[in-house]
């Protein structure tokens, strides 16, 4: 199976924001610990992070194919209480599918595991927004997570403390849903892990990554295609997991690679 994380907000859109938290900086925390769990069972690519999928299909650069998916995820928090000195009650966690689903077992699984934890859960709903929306266009159910809500002091608390349960709560419940097996192995299931030295290929959809600036661009098809490269260093970018390329000295997300 073949799922795709993505982050809300970013490039210069920080989201919703309060005294504890910046939502475009906990999206991309948060895809990135679901994908630590839900790697040992299925193959999990991340949206390049750097990125903003709803600016990008407002702008018909849209960086993947939902095609090529067999479920998608978008990461959000939420957030309009305005409880900055907490009531001791959570506001809590909830997800949004459009009105074509027709079924939503694996969305009431992740909200009633991350509601275990402590948080109200406010259900399933439905709404068409452009990315999940555009996915489910493509034929590749989809949903739309509000974790909690960034300006509430209760929903926060427990978030901060419990962050590490609540990614992996969301991995197990999709897990679960969708029957699949644990492969024994971290990282996505059936591939190699990229290291320094390792042989890769770009995906189709990639982003330069770096401090250049070429960042945020599109890798050429001239590199991908099935292009072999060598890693020749690895790096953690603004919470990005990056390989540098020995031939083409530009760095690309590890997600982006595939090893060979």
């Amino acid at each position: 199976m073949k799922i795709l994380l993505i982050s809300g907000h970013g490039d210069g859109d920080p989201g919703a924001s309060s005294k504890f938290g910046v939502e475009a900086t906990e999206t991309v925390v948060m895809v990135q610990k679901i994908k630590e769990t839900l790697g040992n069972y299925a193959q999990v690519d991340l949206y390049p992070t750097n990125r903003n999928a709803f600016k990008d299909l407002g702008k018909g650069c849209c960086q993947v194919n939902f095609g090529d998916y067999d479920y998608v995820l978008e990461v959000h928090f939420n957030s309009c209480v305005n409880d900055l000195a907490g009531d001791g009650k959570t506001t809590g966690t909830e997800i949004y599918v459009t009105t074509a689903e027709k079924t939503v077992g694996v969305e009431t699984k992740i909200v009633e595991k991350i509601a275990a934890l402590g948080l109200k859960n406010r259900g399933v709903k439905r709404e068409n927004w452009r990315v999940i929306a555009r996915a489910k266009a493509s034929g590749t159910s989809s949903a739309l997570l509000e974790v909690c809500f960034i300006d509430d002091k209760d929903d926060m608390q427990i978030y901060t403390a419990k962050k590490d349960q609540i990614a992996a709560a969301v991995a197990t419940a999709i897990a679960e849903q969708f029957g699949l097996k644990k492969s024994g192995n971290s990282g996505n299931q059936g591939s190699k892990s990229i290291t320094v030295g390792s042989t890769v290929t770009i995906k189709d959809g990639a982003v330069y990554g770096g401090l250049s600036s070429a960042r945020g661009k599109t890798v050429p098809a001239a590199q991908r295609g099935g292009k072999k490269h060598t890693v020749d260093k690895i790096q953690v970018n603004n919470g990005v997991q990056e390989a540098r390329l020995k031939d083409i000295t530009s760095w690309v997300a590890v997600s982006s690679l595939q090893a060979v």
